[in-house]
Order: C-alpha cells, then structure tokens, then sequence
C-alpha cells in the first residue's frame, strides 16, 4: 500500500501547526521509510488512516465512504501515482523555466503556470495555477489602441504596445527590459501602453486610474516608474485609504499638483476609462501580462532584449 507515502507530505506539512499530527507524521516517516526498503509497513497506522478517511467522507456521503473504504487500497494507488506524476512535471517544468525562462521547453511562447501572469481560466494554489486553459500568442488577435499613454515619434518605424497591469511582479519585472530597449532605439520606437488591471492582484484596478491622473498632467511614464518601483508597497497596503496615501507620495515624488492628483483620485475620475481598457484588452484575446505587440507581433513575458529585436525584423 502507497497510502502512507502519500499521507507523509500532508501530515509533515499539518505537523507544523498541530501536535497530534506531529505523531502521525512520524509514524508516516518509518512506514515510508519501511516501503522504500521493501519491508511491511505498521497495519495499525494503515488502519488509522484508513478510519480516518471513512469517517471524514461519512459525514457527507454514506455511499462514497463505503466504496472508498472497499476499493482503498486500488484509489491509494491512483493517488500515488499521480502525485509521482505531479511532482515529476513540476520539477520538469521548474527545471525549464530556469534553463529557457518559460516551462514548457525552449523556443515556446506557450503557457507556463510560472509566467505569465494570467486573467483567464483556471485555479490558483499557493502561487500556482491549475486547469488553466493553454493559450498561444497566435491566438491574441491586434488590439485596438485608442487613446493610450504613448512616447515617442507616432511616425516610428516600431511601434510597441505594452498591456500590463500595475500590480502584476512580472509586468513590474519587464521594466528594466522596457527602459533598455527605448534608451538603444530612442526615436525609432513610439512605446504606448494600454491597462489590463487583473483581478487576481490586489488594487490593480486602483493603480490603474491613478497612472491615468498622472497622465492627465503629463506625468505618465514618471508615475509608471515609480508604481513598479513600489509596486510591494501599494500591494500591502491594508485598505484604500492607506492606499491613496502611497499614490499622493508618489504623485509628489513624480512633481505631480497633489491636489488636481487627489481629487482626480479621490472621485475615481478615469474608472470607465481603465473598464473600457480591460474590455478592449479582453476581447484581443490577451491572456497574460505583460504582452506586447510590436508592429503588429505579439510577445508574451518576453525576458530577452533579442525577443524584442527579433520582433522588430520585417517578415
């Protein structure tokens, strides 16, 4: 029986908090330990747990307690390997993403639960998603620009579209990338970027309209800098209120009119704007950020200044 190899990393991580499961997972450790040197495990601690699923699944389904208490040992099995297969796909995945920045190999754009940053389908656990649909940027159809935050020359031979989101660590984390491609190419690239709060980052929405304020007094990419600056920051703030006090800060640190800022703020004056960003930004088919577009091209989480470049060659 495997059960007690899948009960050890439960109980380990249970055996933090509570002393009754301390016990237990010491009675998984020598059980596992007996397993992997072929020799039979504790009956007793077998039983125990097996009890214990029972009685758990008792108290909601008669019929589903019976049948996993009678095919126990064949679902204990299922169970094992699946962990065996999870942990195999994880390190696999790791192992990609430190070696080729994305986790499901080199040369790949496609989905990676470690990048980007997505708004769509799927469940996060612990810093991970599952069930998440997997998306290609051949699907990300061109986005409509409208009136954006832009810089530059608009008769640019390069023009590159950034959809991000100001809470997102890997938007924050291609800034630098950003900063250097426009200081190499300077004039030959007319930079706007676009807002796609996502709902799974905390005042997305909130960073979003306050970088529209500063736009509106011709602060944008001053502000831009500062928020991902203290991106952490703003996060953590306990409520709204705290909230605003770190944008005021940084409306002053940018040479923002604190005032015109706050009440710019304060009566959420750009709230339909960014929802029709997040609309336009939805129905392109984005599904992660930050996503580029240059000349047309779509980059997803690009890490690489060649990324870039790349893109940039005609064809």
């Amino acid at each position: 029986m495997v059960i007690c190899l899948i009960a050890l990393p439960v109980l380990l991580v249970l055996g933090i908090f509570s002393a009754t499961h301390r016990k237990l997972a010491r009675e998984a450790i020598n059980c596992a330990i007996k397993k992997v040197t072929f020799k039979p495990c504790d009956l007793s601690f077998e039983q125990k747990l097996k009890k214990g699923v029972f009685g758990a699944l008792m108290k909601r389904s008669e019929r589903l307690a019976f049948f996993t208490f009678k095919h126990f040992e064949s679902l204990s099995m299922l169970f094992g390997i699946g962990m065996v297969l999870s942990l195999a796909g994880t390190a696999f995945g790791a192992y990609n993403f430190a070696v080729y920045g994305n986790c499901n190999g080199a040369a790949t754009n496609e989905f990676c639960v470690f990048n980007p940053e997505t708004y769509s389908s799927g469940i996060n656990f612990f810093g991970f998603r599952f069930f998440e649909t997997v998306h290609s940027p051949s699907e990300v159809k061109p986005i409509e620009l409208g009136d954006v935050p832009s810089l530059g020359n608009p008769e640019a031979p390069f023009k590159i579209i950034e959809v991000g989101c100001f809470t997102c660590p890997y938007t924050k984390a291609a800034e630098p990338l950003v900063k250097e491609l426009l200081q190499k190419y300077g004039d030959k690239i007319y930079f706007s970027f676009k807002y796609f709060p996502l709902p799974s980052h905390p005042y997305s929405f909130e960073a979003a309209e306050s970088a529209e304020c500063a736009r509106a007094q011709g602060k944008f990419f001053e502000y831009k800098s500062l928020l991902f600056k203290h991106q952490l920051i703003c996060t953590q703030s306990a409520n709204t209120e705290e909230l605003k006090s770190q944008f005021f800060l940084l409306a002053e640190s940018a040479g923002l009119n604190t005032e015109q800022f706050k009440q710019c703020v304060n009566t959420n004056k750009y709230e339909d704007f960014v929802q029709m960003h997040k609309r336009q930004s939805i129905a392109a088919g984005i599904y992660g950020t930050p996503t580029f577009f240059v000349n047309g091209k779509v980059l997803v989480a690009p890490k690489t200044l060649k990324e870039f470049e790349d893109a940039m060659q005609p064809g």
